[in-house]
């Protein structure tokens, strides 16, 4: 038997047993595989030849197509009739009256735009990901593959299944019927060029292997300068690409890709030392430094303390008088402080120390300084592009020991480029202890700086990896001790921002599969007077190929949805492929919903509405807010 037919009847084989678990979960184990394939769900020459030769291994034709299906799948009508519109095509009589309540749960809604082929791929997809050995292995399992049936044979069906339900393409000409597709639904994309080193070259399946709720996100080896220019030029072309897209444009860039981590976990502990030597100064624990203060504890740290040099020390950091600038305002907060204290200044201040300490060995060398400057000038250029093409540029969140480095250059950007509008946003991860007092801080720094505040709300993607680094190192975990506390803080920073959205321009990414936080969010926008929401500054966002039912829903009823959408070639992207189905793998309580909703859609469609008697409804439960599936998701 050759390979084609081999792997074919595979997925023949994968697509029965997906109709087959729709048939059980709706207590009709013996219903035939005929009339589960109806010929509104088949393509008129699957099903005629389902007919003519029976539905045995002859629905090989119907499972070819499904696993090759082309992007093509876009374009096919609606199995229903329920308009499709754009966020240009809404209209509301009045601005301030809260849009109906979001019905998440309708499923014939939320996939109305889905063929029918894609529902199927979709619960086939959902389905591989739910077998957890095979996941785990992966990387193995697709060399083998290459091996016996040949690199090209094994990358072809993997761009037709996984790559094309979680990926936009493989360039920026190849995703434009994704982003359309999308924006027809009132949905826009958000653009990240998710390619990587080779599968094998990664440390294999033992590498990946998630933990108890880990799931690993990427984060970019740095190998030299020259590479990091390669990046930039890669993250260059989304944010072209998203510029090219219908309505407000979005790309993602991750700050290690940019420059060496090492450097970037060096950088995050000089900021650390110079925040933990302001905490040293105040010592009433107030907020702020006074001159007395200074110029005591300055004497006590360091040999250079002589009546001229605290002045000129004190008068540089001294932070502005707001009320009467004619007038000195005598304090130094920390603002100003963080500020003004340039790490270019920490090799100089260091040698005046009398005894060395965390502030000397975190001070940067004059080549860190020089990677460091590169760095930025690869993030300057990347801001400058998607600020003249009003493109939103959103910089990543990554492991906490990255963080201050990462956060202090998204800070940077914003203070130059948000004047006008929030061009850049940084990333607050809502599973950090730290992160709303974080939040405050810059909310506070964007109205004192005058500069407009943009920010994506994620829950986080490293926990278990931040756990044993913190258990490893011998220092209190940054994450929070439970579910509950992660879904109560990443509430309540999105209520701080709402706030600000309202009042002053802010904008927001809430950037979740959470449907509790989503709806607690347009419960607030609703009271705040945010409307209409295709106009407001509040954006909502998921990974494509996951959570269709909430950003559907979303885009059907005017709010501003965005599909988080990765491209590059299939090779490539192939890590990034297995990281998804590990993901779906570990949370497969969320994804279970959503199959639920998919087979009962699908199952509608075929005319078999008498089996969809048992409620999704009675589901809820997986994605309320207590349940762990943001916390677990990149968003």
């Amino acid at each position: 038997m050759g390979a084609h037919r081999r792997l074919a009847i595979s997925v023949s084989s994968l697509a029965q047993n997906v109709l087959r678990s729709a048939a059980h979960q709706h207590n009709q184990p013996n219903l035939p595989l005929g009339l589960l394939l109806r010929p509104t769900c088949l393509a008129s020459d699957a099903w005629t030849h389902v007919q003519a030769n029976g539905a045995g291994p002859h629905l090989t034709s119907f499972a070819s197509q499904a696993a090759y299906a082309d992007a093509s799948y876009l374009q096919q009508e609606p199995s229903i009739d329920v308009p499709v519109r754009q966020l240009a095509d809404f209209e509301w009589e009045n601005p301030r009256q809260p849009p109906p309540k979001l019905e998440f749960d309708n499923a014939q809604a939320a996939f109305a735009s889905h063929s029918s082929l894609a529902i199927a791929r979709s619960l086939a997809v959902f389905s591989i990901c739910s077998i957890k050995p095979l996941v785990k292995y992966a990387d193995t399992v697709l060399k083998r593959l290459k091996m016996v049936f040949g690199k090209t044979l094994v990358n072809g069906v993997v761009k037709r299944t996984f790559f094309l339900h979680f990926c936009g393409g493989e360039d920026q000409q190849d995703i434009k019927p994704t982003l359309h597709y999308l924006y027809k639904n009132g949905i826009g994309g958000i653009l990240d060029y998710a390619a990587e080193d080779d599968v094998e070259s990664e440390g294999g399946a033992h590498s990946r292997e998630l933990e108890n709720e880990a799931i690993i996100a990427r984060t970019f080896d740095y190998e030299s300068e020259a590479k990091c220019d390669a990046h930039l030029k890669t993250f260059m072309e989304s944010i072209k690409a998203a510029a090219s897209a219908e309505g407000q444009g979005f790309a993602a860039v991750k700050v290690t890709a940019l420059g060496q981590p090492k450097l970037l976990e060096r950088v995050s502990n000089s900021l650390v030392a110079v925040h933990n030597l302001f905490r040293r100064f105040d010592e009433d624990l107030n907020g702020v430094v006074t001159r007395d203060e200074f110029e005591m504890v300055y004497s006590e740290l360091f040999d250079d303390g002589t009546p001229e040099r605290l002045q000129e020390i004190f008068n540089a950091l001294e932070t502005d008088n707001k009320e009467d600038p004619m007038r000195r305002s005598g304090v130094v907060d920390y603002l100003s402080w963080s500020q003004r204290l340039k790490l270019q200044d920490i090799p100089l201040l260091v040698k005046h120390c009398r005894t060395a300490g965390p502030l000397t060995q975190s001070a940067l060398t004059e080549r860190e300084l020089q990677l460091l400057h590169n760095m930025l000038g690869r993030l300057q250029k990347l801001a400058e592009v998607a600020s003249e093409s009003n493109v939103r540029m959103m910089v990543d969140a990554e492991h906490s020991y990255f963080q201050p480095a990462i956060n202090h250059a998204a800070v940077e950007l914003q203070r130059r480029y948000n004047r006008q509008e929030p061009i850049i946003y940084n990333t607050y991860q809502c599973y950090l202890k730290d992160s709303h007092e974080r939040l405050v801080m810059d909310l506070k720094r964007a109205r004192q700086e005058g500069w407009h505040f943009g920010a994506k709300m994620v829950r986080g993607a490293y926990m278990v990896i931040e756990r044993e680094r913190a258990l490893k190192l011998d220092y209190p975990s940054p994450i929070h001790d439970t579910i509950e506390d992660t879904h109560h803080n990443y509430n309540k920073c999105v209520a701080e921002v709402l706030e600000h959205v309202a009042g002053e321009g802010a904008e927001v990414m809430v950037a979740t599969h959470n449907q509790g936080s989503i709806e607690s969010t347009v419960a607030q926008m609703g009271q705040l007077g945010i409307h209409p929401p295709h106009k407001s500054g509040v954006f909502f966002g998921q990974l494509l190929g996951m959570a269709d039912h909430l950003t559907f829903t979303l885009g059907r009823n005017g709010y501003r949805g965005y599909k988080y959408v990765p491209f590059g070639p299939v090779e490539e992207v192939m890590p990034y492929l297995i990281r998804r189905a590990q993901e779906n793998s570990d949370m497969m309580g969320g994804v279970g919903h959503e199959m639920r909703l998919l087979r009962g859609e699908l199952l509608r469609r075929m005319g078999l509405s008498f089996l969809t008697r048992r409620k999704v409804a009675d589901s809820t439960s997986d994605h309320s807010p207590s349940s762990p599936i943001g916390s677990r998701s990149p968003y």
